[in-house]
């Protein structure tokens, strides 16, 4: 179901099969690391333009676990955002963890996930509701809004993913 890419530590995933429903073959991380730090990220040139999403997961001591990047096609800032965000959520519950702290450089996406802020046009609708749905699939849920340059390790994997072909989803294995 995964097919390698470009080197033994970073494989290709089947859009298709990559679901937060636990269908692709995953090695579920230790229980001692049931606590993750999400990272997301999204970039697009043009705005609309040609987009990418991206994630990295971590463990609370700022071990990598998984670098995820995703071809988008063209679309918006705030829609790639969106998607970086949904692409670690669905790598987090498919990978076993129950506890998560999520950060993310944009204010729109944790505001409107936290339900700070209203969600107004229909395609974010969407994405907002897909990412509450996926954070209830979390004993512990919680997004917050970091600078830019803390979120820098994300912003790289979303411009990467500015390059793969629309819905190309690659994961990079981390330190552990």
């Amino acid at each position: 179901m995964l097919q390698e890419a470009r080197s033994s530590s970073s494989r290709h995933i089947s859009p298709a099969n990559f679901n937060h429903t636990g269908t692709v073959d995953a090695q579920p991380i230790s229980k001692q690391y049931m606590v993750g730090i999400l990272h997301f990220d999204g970039a697009s040139k043009g705005n609309p333009g040609k987009a990418g999403a991206g994630a990295v997961l971590m463990t609370e001591d700022g071990r990598v676990i998984s670098r995820l990047r995703e071809g988008l096609g063209v679309a918006t800032n705030n829609v790639a955002e969106y998607r970086g965000l949904i692409l670690g959520l669905k790598y987090a519950i498919r990978h076993g963890f129950k506890r998560i702290k999520v950060h993310g450089d944009s204010q729109l996406v944790c505001n409107q996930v936290n339900g700070v802020w209203q969600t107004k046009q229909p395609n974010m609708m969407e994405l907002c509701t897909e990412a509450r749905k996926l954070k209830e699939n979390f004993h512990s849920f919680e997004i917050i809004h970091v600078r830019r340059e803390w979120n820098a390790e994300a912003d790289r994997q979303a411009n990467i993913g500015i390059t793969l072909a629309s819905g190309a989803v690659f994961e990079e294995r981390g330190d552990i």
